[in-house]
């Protein structure tokens, strides 16, 4: 998944991450990259599972896990920005996306 195509190879996106598992309808998981204001450690690999519980025909629940975590400064980095990333942009577009409909990237 690439964000910035303008930027330059290797600080566009998700480059190099790979699906993991696809159960559908129930469970996606893939690797994941640090941000590039983080290079350090944008090499690495973390690791997301996604898993979707049907709780009626209106509401599903989600269960995010992001692991596969070092340690250090850089690493201490990458969490608070995927908590915040995925908190305050991820999880809500997705809510976004399945009550008002698919949403329009070119106008954000």
């Amino acid at each position: 998944m690439l964000f910035d195509l303008e930027a330059p190879k290797g600080q566009q996106g998700g480059e190099g991450c790979v699906f993991l598992a696809i159960e559908p309808l129930t469970m996606l998981s893939f690797t994941w990259n640090a941000p590039p204001e983080i290079p350090l450690i944008r090499i690495q690999r973390t690791h997301v599972t996604i898993h979707f519980k049907s709780v009626s025909t209106q509401k599903t629940h989600l269960i995010l896990k992001h692991d596969g975590w070092g340690t250090g400064a850089d690493w201490l980095s990458a969490r608070k920005y995927f908590e915040q990333a995925w908190g305050q942009v991820v999880i809500p577009r997705l809510i976004q996306r399945f009550v008002s409909g698919p949403i329009n990237w070119t106008h954000l």
